[in-house]
């Protein structure tokens, strides 16, 4: 049977996602993750429980169930409605993560509302501001105008860990295998201006990308010897 004619079979697909959760599940269990914030991220985000974007390159999206236990509310993940997002979605369910479907090549305009909606309610949402296709570790405009829009601040996330496995995928996404250690950093909160002026826009989504590296690189250096 084909790829394609499996992803579509939804018990196939839930059983897949089954599975990733439970393999997550065990690399929590024998690894030791810490999780490191911005005291003004952790301002925002713990003591004044006010709702952010959460911003995180793609390779990284394993992680993002962290993002819910770390502000201990739900957190929504916008991910592709492509049928090869199904089983990361079913374990995401799993792990107590709230799903948005949509990417900027499939009902698009209609997440984003729903994003929006989320925030002016007062739920965080987490983006990967490079996908669903990339390019790698370049930011998009979409999460630039859901700041501007709704006022909430972009909290960039950073990631390094000691064991893992790189997939075949566009971003060369990041399996983490067990019994290694691991970071999640939440950098500096970002704040955009309302301007639509194309040389702000353009500065802004430079500043957010070099955020992103910046936390990334605070992970590794926390993480210490032996990170990737």
């Amino acid at each position: 049977m084909k790829k394609r004619n499996l992803l579509q079979n939804p018990a196939l697909s839930w059983l897949a996602g089954a599975l990733l959760n439970a393999y997550g599940q065990l690399v929590l269990i024998t690894s030791r993750v810490r999780v490191w914030v911005d005291p003004a991220a952790e301002t925002l985000v713990v003591h004044r429980r006010v709702p952010v974007i959460y911003a995180l390159w793609h390779c990284h999206v394993f992680f993002m169930p962290l993002l819910r236990l770390h502000a201990r509310r739900p957190v929504a993940v916008l991910l592709s409605s492509h049928r090869d997002a199904r089983i990361v979605g079913v374990a995401a369910r799993m792990r107590g993560v709230d799903l948005v479907p949509g990417s900027s090549t499939r009902g698009g305009l209609t997440a984003y509302r729903r994003l929006l909606r989320l925030l002016r309610g007062g739920q965080s949402v987490c983006i990967t501001p490079d996908g669903p296709r990339g390019p790698a570790r370049q930011v998009k405009q979409g999460v630039l105008q859901l700041a501007r829009q709704s006022g909430c601040a972009v909290v960039p996330v950073g990631l390094a860990l000691t064991r893992c496995s790189r997939l075949r995928s566009w971003d060369r996404s990041v399996l983490p295998l067990p019994f290694g250690r691991a970071v999640l950093a939440l950098g500096a909160p970002l704040y955009l201006s309302r301007s639509v002026d194309e040389d702000r826009r353009a500065a802004e989504a430079a500043a957010l990308q070099a955020a992103l590296e910046a936390t990334s690189r605070e992970a590794a250096l926390l993480l210490g010897p032996g990170r990737r």
